[in-house]
């Protein structure tokens, strides 16, 4: 009789002390998943334990766990940890886990969470509502790499992550047609590597300062394949990695169904970076995309805002409010993704069908911290146009792409004041690059009648 009493005083004891826990989030605008689990040391981080559901289709996943009191460490992933999300160790979510960060919650009561939205420990990050215009691009409309905005980062040797591809100029790696740019990695034997693919930049071509950034692409699949859209900071050559800072807008590896936005850079004298994961469908076109300010940089996949890196975060303001030039690359291999195996597919394609840059302003992406003074009127524009306030502390060459980024027109500029004449043009949009001696470069949209 005395168990029996200590039994039932135990079993009212654990039913008084347990409660129902809601766990809400929101994945509206996310795409590549089945259902999202939420998995914790309450539940011995079981992937399909504790699945989530959207019973009226408006994009907030909830489950309702029961929990004795007492504080448990968990996170959030889908389709029996496909995915998970990768947040950051700061603020009153998350903590430090070994080698994972994973949010925590102290039970003591019946609780309905707030809803919270993946990988942020802070409040969801609300949509871009500000008017951007267009201030340059590539379409990839015509039938080669336009050298007036890319050029060819060739070799080998690992680039610092054991990769195993070397890097050529050639069309077997590097195509344009039919509206998109190709870079094509093959298995094949070359100059000592048993792997070939390409890599683009735009470094001392097309460098500029904030913006929204966004490409439409869509990527390769295989285990050892490691795809990147990317930026560094335009003073890489005289500085170094990772001291000029590296923006990363979309990463991928082998077959998973996350792609990863990565912010790095130097503090304290170590390698140091910081970004999250987002869920999303590996055999689509995505807009992988980046806002990019002197205060911030907010990554976005098909114009949802998933993660914000503020530059107060290590004082890292005197890296990321500086130049940076583009990147685009296929990578095989390496310390990340691990070698290919005898289920990687080749050619691995990954396949680019525009890059754009806007800018909140619509006569410049300045490489200024302030809006330069320099001013394009009329716009649009009949038989010419003016280039008014040029800096004179400086040297500059014009440059005037079509929209297939055809060179039409190039001169020197001598004169703060100085008149373009647009007479023979086309009608249409095209794209006026100004660049100095001292590698400054601003640019704009120009719209003949």
């Amino acid at each position: 009789m005395k168990h029996l009493l200590i039994y039932f005083s135990l079993f009212f004891s654990i039913k008084l002390f347990s409660f129902n826990v809601t766990f809400r989030l929101n994945m509206n605008g996310l795409t590549g998943f089945i259902k999202p689990e939420v998995n914790g040391s309450f539940n011995n981080w079981c992937g399909n334990c504790n699945p989530m559901t959207d019973s009226n289709n408006d994009g907030i996943w909830e489950t309702t766990i029961n929990l004795n009191s007492g504080l448990y460490e968990y996170k959030f992933s889908f389709d029996n940890w496909a995915g998970q999300e990768n947040i950051t160790a700061a603020g009153n979510c998350a903590v430090i886990a070994g080698n994972y960060n994973n949010r925590f919650i102290n039970v003591q009561s019946n609780q309905v969470l707030n809803i919270v939205c993946w990988g942020l420990c802070s409040d969801c990050l609300t949509n871009d509502n500000n008017n951007w215009a267009l201030a340059w691009s590539d379409e990839f409309n015509g039938t080669s790499l336009n050298q007036q905005f890319w050029s060819y980062d060739i070799g080998s040797g690992g680039w610092g992550n054991n990769e195993l591809q070397y890097y050529t100029n050639n069309s077997n790696n590097i195509q344009v047609n039919n509206g998109s740019l190709k870079i094509i990695a093959r298995n094949e034997n070359i100059n000592g590597s048993n792997y070939s693919s390409g890599r683009i930049i735009t470094n001392n071509l097309m460098e500029f300062k904030y913006g929204k950034i966004e490409a439409r692409i869509k990527i390769p699949n295989g285990q050892g394949i490691w795809p990147a859209f990317w930026m560094l900071g335009a003073n890489f050559e005289t500085v170094s990695w990772p001291q000029c800072g590296e923006i990363d807008i979309m990463e991928h590896v082998n077959n998973e169904n996350i792609s990863n936005s990565t912010v790095h850079w130097k503090y304290n004298s170590n390698h140091t970076y910081k970004g999250s994961s987002i869920p999303f469908d590996k055999n689509q076109f995505h807009d992988f995309g980046a806002i990019w300010s002197s205060n911030s940089i907010i990554f976005t996949l098909d114009g949802h805002p998933f993660y914000e890196f503020p530059f107060s975060t290590n004082n890292t303001a005197a890296i990321f409010q500086q130049p940076f030039f583009l990147l685009l690359n296929v990578a095989v291999g390496g310390n990340w993704p691990g070698n290919p195996n005898g289920t990687t597919i080749f050619p691995a394609t990954m396949e680019v069908d525009y890059i754009r840059i806007y800018n909140l302003q619509t006569n410049s992406l300045s490489q200024n911290s302030q809006q330069s003074p320099t001013h394009i009127f009329p716009m649009p524009c009949d038989e010419e146009f003016n280039i008014e306030n040029l800096p004179r502390d400086a040297n500059w060459k014009l440059n005037v792409f079509n929209s297939m980024g055809q060179l039409i027109k190039q001169q020197d500029l001598s004169n703060s004041f100085n008149t373009i004449q647009t007479l023979n043009w086309d009608s249409g949009i095209y794209f006026l690059s100004l660049t100095s001696n001292k590698k400054e470069r601003l640019n704009y949209k120009i719209i003949k009648n």
